[in-house]
């Protein structure tokens, strides 16, 4: 095992700047009013509200989308697309302060992926929702050295996106967000709905030009609730159990996307 160190340059914290200037003021408030913080275990899952947190998850989509999987091009070590701009950002960290899963929302306001990127996989008869309990979800991302770290409750172990998805839920019933469309691999659709998550297609399964299989699809936050609430009642029970942090939460330092591992 070796580790490598990435150095952010000043010409790429810049921009993480411009991609939030002119909205950066009233997106911090937004945030910062409707926060969500959690802790269990060695985890906390929050939406992130200091740019060095964002540093710290643009530095882990350019490791996974464009470094692993190859999905998207990034001119630095930093992945950021225009969606960003108005996006609310969710985090995992463990017990150094260290981002280990990730996800935005994007909310009504701005045009989801699917009305561009990804309109090819919406039923031409679907009428797309763009009404203000309506939200997408994108960019989901685990680091690959955190893919098999697991917490632990009293219904049950759970993996670092479970923890991040009841931090998205806790935030969706704060603010009104009842439903969740997004673009995922056919897999990762059908392992959603082995874990609960009642995601309903709105088109059909497309081949892309990477030869993934993807699909669109939307899910609501209370059929959600009462289908675990009858199958999964213990899951379900933790799920909407919140846990605020019992110390105040120290925000990471920049310096932290700055490292990781790779097996040699």
């Amino acid at each position: 095992m070796i580790f490598l160190f990435l150095f952010i340059n000043k010409n790429n914290v810049r921009g993480v700047t411009e991609i939030y200037e002119g909205s950066g003021e009233e997106l911090y408030r937004r945030s910062l009013d409707s926060s969500v913080l959690i802790q269990e275990g060695n985890f906390i899952v929050k939406n992130l509200i200091h740019e060095d947190e964002k540093i710290q998850a643009h530095c882990l989509r350019h490791r996974v989308f464009c470094q692993e999987l190859g999905w998207v091009k990034s001119e630095n070590l930093l992945e950021i697309d225009d969606y960003d701009r108005n996006a609310i950002f969710f985090g995992v960290f463990n017990e150094n302060s260290r981002l280990l899963a990730f996800l935005r929302l994007i909310l009504p306001d701005d045009s989801f992926m699917l009305e561009r990127e990804f309109a090819l996989l919406i039923d031409t008869k679907y009428l797309l929702r763009k009404e203000m309990d309506t939200a997408e979800v994108s960019r989901l991302c685990v680091a690959e050295e955190a893919r098999n770290e697991r917490l632990v409750s009293n219904s049950g172990i759970h993996d670092i996106s479970m923890f991040l998805y009841k931090g998205v839920y806790h935030w969706c019933i704060k603010n009104d967000i009842r439903y969740l469309y997004l673009v995922a691999e056919y897999k990762i659709y059908r392992l959603l709905r082995a874990k609960g998550f009642p995601c309903r297609l709105i088109g059909q399964p497309v081949t892309m030009s990477d030869g993934v299989l993807a699909v669109a699809a939307i899910m609501d936050w209370r059929e959600f609730e009462a289908l675990n609430t009858a199958k999964k009642p213990e899951m379900m029970k933790w799920f909407s159990q919140y846990q605020s942090a019992p110390v105040p939460w120290q925000s990471p330092g920049p310096a932290l996307c700055l490292q990781h591992s790779a097996s040699v």
